[in-house]
């Protein structure tokens, strides 16, 4: 089992954590910025150093493996995306970045509080939202970056069509479109997945949220600092269940399909062809392209408006989707193909320090928010959990973190660049995979691994990152889970317990 990065004991220095980078180098629909939450009312920050802009940019269900710059990671699937490519190269690139949750409802969750979503202890249904775990809204008692931003002085707009982001401590949000209510919605699933009603390529979430953010461009000038989110969000995501296209190949079936699981998503089944995966992945290759272009275009405003040398931009994507792993297209849950957990996060920061680096320093989505917080000069709640990613700009140590690991629904989702461990919090079953070659860890075997040892390394680790136990769910709520059970028990060879241990563990 390697630990990457590492350096002596256990902690993650900077000379291991940054290796050799890739290279040297809407405002008539949101209305003016009239009553914006929180008016810059100090440019310093401590010490007196002015405090740069921040743009932070979150793109709808982009892949790592879809962009060019992540190619010394997956070298197979990239499209041209030069405007991405050249961002990474101005820009620190976060090798293995993977939402602290899936998809958009909760990996936002996480984001706007710094909080950890996974596992999902604290959820609760929430009318008007599938009551899925994870599917809800923030909490009274939980920071808001947004509102944080806006109390110290910072002008802030955080553009989305997230119709959860609504109340008095949303005011900074803009939509760029109007939002009907939950039952008018009609879904605009992408059309190689299921032959809906597809969106214009100048409506796709990404594309529209850049294109408002760079028609405010013009009068935040007039407003610095100022932190602009461009936050991608497809509505319907907020009111309907995940979908699951499948074509019955791969072992995921058990993990979504078993009678007497509860089921947190609708699975469909497509006919299987020759040539669907290339037909999916060259309609999904064009709406990156589309994405690119459309950054491209924001960035080139950003430096029009002589705002380039004074603002961080952080560009992420929010979730993975599946595009054929497993015979798999749509929703994640329980594939065991890493490259749909992957997701790409570059920060650009004003300076040029971190310029064409590469972390690979496991990184998850709630990590952004304190470190926005620390680029403003404000005080990170000791509520947030996520790390300060600017420690690197002072050759400190970022705290080890082994693994990566990310919830979808019930499901739990562990790994490193050599292994991989599918779980469920409503049961004791685990699947276990490995690298198929050291020189290609991404592509994992098919088959589960036997392998006590390790199963009972990652699964710890899941545990200890959950606060030492995981939830089950019930109809309206997480339920207090039963006491952890014995971590040394033998492991067949689907992953699961063997189920002689399983009764000699009952009769004990």
């Amino acid at each position: 089992m390697s630990a990457v990065g590492r350096g002596a004991g256990g902690r993650l220095t900077r000379r291991a954590l940054l290796g050799a980078g890739g290279g040297a180098a809407g405002a008539a629909a949101l209305g003016g910025l009239t009553g914006l939450a929180g008016r810059a009312a100090a440019a310093d920050g401590p010490a007196g150093e002015e405090r740069p802009n921040v743009v932070l940019i979150v793109a709808d269900c982009l892949r790592a493996d879809a962009i060019k710059a992540y190619d010394d990671v997956f070298d197979d699937r990239h499209t041209d995306t030069p405007n991405i490519d050249a961002l990474s190269d101005d820009a620190l690139r976060f090798r293995y970045a993977v939402p602290d949750a899936m998809p958009g409802i909760p990996m936002r969750r996480g984001l706007l509080t710094g909080m950890r979503a996974y596992p999902f202890r604290d959820w609760r249904a929430t009318p008007g939202v599938p009551a899925i775990p994870g599917w809800g809204k923030v909490l009274d008692y939980q920071p808001l970056l947004p509102q944080l931003t806006a109390a110290n002085g910072v002008t802030t707009v955080y553009v989305t069509d997230n119709p959860t982001l609504a109340g008095p401590r949303f005011r900074a949000v803009r939509r760029t479109r109007t939002l009907p209510s939950s039952g008018s919605y009609v879904s605009d699933e992408r059309s190689y997945l299921l032959p809906l009603r597809r969106a214009s390529e100048r409506d796709e979430p990404t594309a529209r949220v850049l294109r408002a953010g760079g028609g405010l461009l013009g009068e935040l000038r007039g407003d610095q600092p100022f932190f602009l989110a461009l936050d991608a969000f497809n509505p319907v995501d907020a009111f309907e269940m995940p979908r699951q296209f499948v074509t019955g190949a791969g072992p995921v079936k058990y993990d979504v399909d078993t009678a007497e699981q509860r089921v947190y998503l609708e699975q469909l089944k497509v006919r299987a062809q020759d040539g669907l995966d290339d037909v999916v992945r060259d309609a999904y290759a064009r709406e990156v392209r589309g994405v690119d272009a459309a950054l491209g275009r924001f960035m080139n405003q950003l430096d029009d408006a002589g705002l380039a040398d004074r603002t961080v931009v952080i560009f992420v994507g929010d979730s993975g989707i599946a595009l054929g792993e497993q015979g798999v297209y749509g929703h994640p849950t329980g594939i065991w193909h890493r490259r749909v957990y992957q997701v790409p996060l570059l920060i650009k920061d004003p300076r040029g320090r971190w310029a064409g680096d590469t972390s690979s320093w496991f990184v998850s989505t709630h990590d952004i928010t304190p470190t926005i917080l620390s680029y403003l000069g404000i005080t990170i709640p000791g509520k947030m959990a996520g790390e300060d990613l600017t420690t690197l700009l002072d050759d400190d140590d970022l705290p080890g973190r082994a693994y990566f690991t990310t919830a979808i629904d019930s499901h739990v989702v562990v790994g490193d660049r050599n292994w991989l461990l599918i779980g469920r919090t409503d049961e004791d079953r685990w699947r276990l995979y490995e690298a198929e070659d050291e020189d290609d860890p991404d592509e994992l075997r098919s088959e589960t691994v036997k392998s006590p040892e390790v199963l009972a390394e990652l699964k710890r680790y899941a545990l200890n990152a959950a606060g030492g136990t995981l939830p089950e769910f019930g109809d309206e709520s997480a339920v207090r889970p039963p006491a952890p059970r014995d971590q040394d028990k033998a492991v067949a060879d689907d992953g699961t317990l063997d189920e002689d241990e399983q009764e000699a563990n009952e009769l004990r």
